[in-house]
């Protein structure tokens, strides 16, 4: 076997772009040259990764097989140089985290940073705080370090998630709201009523956003405003515990509990980072607080 990582990075950039010509302007070659890349891979191979057949290239079953193979060779290259660039580094100089809005005020989080400024006096650094998106994204684009934030799903390729804990979640609903009044609640009767739920900022070709358990839906980037306007009655949500226990809902909203209903669904909280870029001491030391400090607050790591 003779085949380089070149090779695998164009064979996944023709892949992903659907053409030989939109990979080689995405990587700046020629399109001659991306042509003669993927024909000596699959001669190393021994086996065609693409049908030529059609106007435009599709991936044959042994194409399709090799695709996450090749994927995931590339992430492991990249998360050695990132791994020696860091080592070579050192301590970061300067550090910029994003935290997810629904975070916010949250006793782990809140302690973590406490114990960074106490550790590391001399590190410069910026905390930006968003919506639900917002922190991957700008990780992503490179705006951010570190985000810290309620699990989502991910573009392909770019980010790496450390799961760190998972936070229980309950149904809940306004104090005045129809289903507040009712019991043996099942999921027929959430069907009836306006469900509030988590918009995404997933951009064109991501996972679809989930499918909600109502036939009418409102959408929201906060959890915090979804928890604002579930307790004006405008509809039942499943919310983190810590946001339905925030002061200024708690006595506005009421927990629906039912056999039929059972536990609303955990979600996890993580930290991510670009694969390519890689953590440095610093960004390691606080990503291992804050599974500690969460799992002394009780919410117990994911995969434990």
């Amino acid at each position: 076997m003779h085949w380089t990582l070149d090779q695998l990075t164009l064979f996944i950039a023709c892949a992903e772009r659907g053409s030989f010509s939109a990979a080689a302007r995405h990587a700046g070659r020629a399109q001659s040259v991306v042509s003669t890349a993927i024909a000596n891979l699959e001669l190393d191979l021994d086996c065609e990764l693409f049908d030529r057949s059609t106007r435009s290239p599709t991936l044959t079953a042994a194409g399709q097989a090799l695709l996450p193979e090749a994927r995931a060779v590339i992430a492991q290259c990249q998360r050695l140089t990132a791994r020696a660039e860091t080592l070579a580094r050192g301590e970061e100089a300067q550090l910029v985290i994003a935290i997810d809005e629904a975070l916010v005020e949250m006793p782990p989080v809140d302690a973590t940073l406490e114990a960074l400024a106490e550790r590391y006096p001399a590190l410069s650094l910026t905390l930006l705080y968003g919506g639900e998106g917002d922190v991957a994204n700008w990780v992503e684009e490179r705006t951010a370090n570190l985000g810290i934030m309620l699990s989502q799903d991910h573009s392909p390729g770019e980010l790496d998630a450390t799961r760190i804990a998972l936070l229980r979640q309950h149904w809940i609903v306004g104090s005045r709201h129809a289903l507040a009044q009712q019991s043996n609640i099942g999921p027929q009767h959430l069907m009836q009523h306006r469900q509030l739920m988590i918009a995404s900022r997933r951009r064109p070709g991501q996972t679809p956003e989930s499918t909600p358990q109502s036939t009418h839906c409102w959408r929201l980037n906060s959890f915090y405003s979804m928890a604002e306007l579930a307790t004006r009655g405008l509809g039942w949500a499943i919310l983190p515990e810590h946001i339905a226990h925030y002061p200024p809902f708690r006595q506005r909203l009421v927990r629906l509990t039912s056999d039929a209903l059972g536990q609303a669904p955990s979600i996890e909280v993580e930290t991510v980072i670009r694969r390519d870029t890689g953590q440095g001491p610093i960004a390691r030391w606080l990503t291992a607080q804050l599974r500690e400090r969460f799992r002394e607050m009780g919410a117990q790591p994911s995969g434990e």
